[in-house]
């Protein structure tokens, strides 16, 4: 066990959020590194002068910004990737059955990418055009291929001009939140959200709120509140289906939601990179409300990871300057990955590879249903993604780590906080990426098992 004794009396914060301030700190200079066992919750709080509730609850701080980690029966440690982990593939053993990233169905993808290759092989003048720069948005065919894109996938637009190519749907929002904020801005979402965009918010030096939500999305009096405090410049979204929790927003919602947004002047970033594998009459912001929504768009959830190309659909009054953030970031997306991509719509080989995985997540869903009727969980017919509400005696942390020990990865709801917002007891697991259906069936099998077990054994002598 790490000998640790910090001085919280340097921060003018409540003491446990001093004390998981005091962590981070200590973590960054490099007094408390990667795989240091902490001091028990009594042997800090005695050391401290501190209630034993105190230290409790500056762990779980901690533990929420993906610092430390609590292992049952061990104690709790400072995480081996203490930043930025959720987005850390560690490509497990054959033996683990990795439900923990949202990736698009390993269909044919390598074959047929191998075959474009070999036709692009044989076009000297084709790849001369492509070796060379092209312009921040992208050059016009590949921009017609988004067109394509977006109206195969329910938003239209209908004009070449206004469409922007980038470098996935990562690029695409973190262009966009550039764009509008500056550091020290406050941008909003809902409470739990899409990892990869507090990333962003962070890199930034924003401020993220999360708010509460329904079934039917953002609640409206919960964001006008947030509105009149925090003065936001941009709203988050995912509207199709929330990433990770898979509420779809009402066309009402999305209509209130805007109405008060108008009324504060704030921009909206619709993501909707998985989006686009549900049903296209499903409402957008991009469709009801253009003028304020700057829409994201990705291939690579619905095709295969590795093409990086997404879309930039942005308001005509702020088309300038998202422009000139990408090229800030990139100058261009790379003309080689959009070209392979914008042949891949053209010729409708992307519409049949997404109406293969809609056909697949159906029968993957129905398959959830069967194993996890009993319990409380969400999801959506095509979705990649199952939120799981775990039993009152759970804890999602533990419950992550139990299936782990048995050879399954998830993420717990912590993952996916945005902000301070206080997360509930929940996981999120994903079906697609090469897991097959056998492999899945048994990963069920030990989730179901797992929520039928008791939570661990709390020590009340503290």
């Amino acid at each position: 066990m790490t000998i640790w004794n910090p001085d919280i009396s340097q921060y003018d914060l409540p003491k446990y959020k001093a004390l998981a301030t005091a962590i981070d700190d200590a973590i960054v200079s490099g007094e408390l590194k990667a795989g240091d066992k902490l001091p028990t919750h009594r042997r800090l709080a005695d050391t401290l002068s501190v209630t034993v509730g105190t230290v409790t609850r500056a762990y779980a701080e901690a533990e929420r910004k993906q610092l430390i980690e609590s292992r049952v029966g061990s104690g709790t440690f400072v995480k081996t990737h203490s930043s930025g982990s959720d987005f850390e593939l560690n490509h497990p053993s054959k033996d683990v059955i990795d439900l923990s990233f949202s990736f698009a169905l390993v269909l044919n993808q390598t074959e047929e990418l191998a075959e474009e290759l070999k036709a692009l092989s044989s076009d000297a003048k084709l790849l001369r055009e492509i070796l060379e720069y092209q312009t921040p948005g992208g050059i016009l065919r590949h921009r017609e291929a988004g067109i394509k894109w977006l109206e195969m996938t329910g938003v239209y637009s209908g004009n070449t001009d206004r469409i922007i190519i980038t470098n996935g749907g990562q690029h695409g929002f973190h262009t966009a939140t550039a764009a509008l904020c500056q550091s020290g801005d406050t941008v909003i979402s809902c409470g739990l959200t899409y990892p990869g965009f507090s990333v962003v918010t962070q890199q930034l030096g924003l401020r993220h709120i999360g708010i509460e939500w329904d079934n039917e999305g953002i609640l409206p009096k919960a964001l006008r509140l947030a509105c009149s405090r925090f003065k936001p410049r941009v709203f988050y979204v995912n509207t199709r289906i929330n990433n990770p929790t898979c509420e779809v927003m009402t066309e009402q919602r999305i209509d209130e939601i805007a109405e008060i947004l108008r009324e504060h002047q704030i921009w909206v970033i619709e993501d909707d990179v998985q989006g686009c594998l549900q049903n296209k009459s499903i409402p957008t912001f991009a469709n009801r409300h253009p003028d304020i929504t700057v829409y994201i768009t990705s291939t690579s959830k619905a095709l295969t990871g590795g093409l990086r190309i997404g879309y930039i659909l942005p308001p005509p009054s702020i088309d300038r300057t998202i422009r000139h953030a990408l090229k800030a970031s990139c100058w261009m997306a790379a003309p080689m990955m959009a070209e392979i991509t914008s042949r891949w719509i053209e010729k409708g080989l992307a519409l049949s590879i997404i109406q293969t995985q809609q056909k697949a997540m159906k029968k993957r869903q129905q398959l959830v249903s069967r194993y996890l009727d009993q319990y409380h969980y969400n999801s959506a017919e095509h979705s990649y993604n199952v939120w799981l509400k775990l039993p009152e005696s759970r804890n999602a942390q533990e419950f992550c780590q139990s299936l782990a020990a048995q050879n399954v990865l998830v993420k717990p709801s912590t993952a996916f906080a945005a902000g301070n917002f206080v997360p509930p007891q929940a996981v999120r697991f994903c079906l697609g990426g090469d897991t097959n259906r056998s492999d899945l069936e048994k990963a069920l099998e030990i989730i179901k098992a797992e929520l039928q077990q008791p939570g661990p054994e709390i020590d009340f002598c503290f």
